[in-house]
């Protein structure tokens, strides 16, 4: 595999992986009281991340490996972009104990020892209010990325 195909099936995928989640949002939009809701928005917060994170391929590994690039944000939605990619981070895909900012209570009463856990609560819907700025941002980035991806078809060698 040469350079040039790799970024065009990395950037390829991206594609596909952004239609899945418009796909899904756009769905979970007209199915609001379903219990299914908060695990599927969740999950497509994660699986948009996907795209900017590393991706190893058979050319590009490591520190060098491919991610999309965030300059294919639409610029009014940058913002939004660099929270749900936090949010990523610390609450959809890991558990980071930063954002709990949890205080460990130990007492002893009557012999006894009560250990309690104080701490903010997160349930990863934070961003589902801006429900359809985030399907406006996938819908800008993709067309910025459909029309980088005719160069880069352009650019590939027969």
């Amino acid at each position: 595999m040469t350079e040039q195909e790799e970024e065009y099936i990395h950037f390829a995928e991206c594609i596909r992986q952004l239609n899945y989640v418009w796909t899904i949002l756009n769905r979970i939009k007209g199915e609001r009281d379903s219990p299914l809701v908060e695990p599927a928005f969740r999950f497509a917060l994660v699986a948009y991340a996907t795209s900017y994170n590393r991706s190893d391929g058979p050319v590009r590994k490591g520190r060098d490996a491919r991610q999309l690039d965030a300059s294919l944000v639409p610029a009014e939605f940058r913002e939004l972009h660099k929270r749900i990619l936090q949010a990523r981070k610390q609450i959809h895909a890991h558990s980071d104990l930063t954002i709990m900012d949890a205080q460990l209570s130990i007492n002893e009463t009557q012999g006894r020892r009560y250990v309690s856990i104080a701490k903010n609560i997160t349930h990863g819907m934070e961003e589902f209010e801006n429900l359809e700025s985030i399907i406006s941002l996938i819908e800008g980035t993709l067309d910025k990325m459909y029309a980088k991806r005719e160069g880069l078809e352009r650019a590939l060698k027969a």
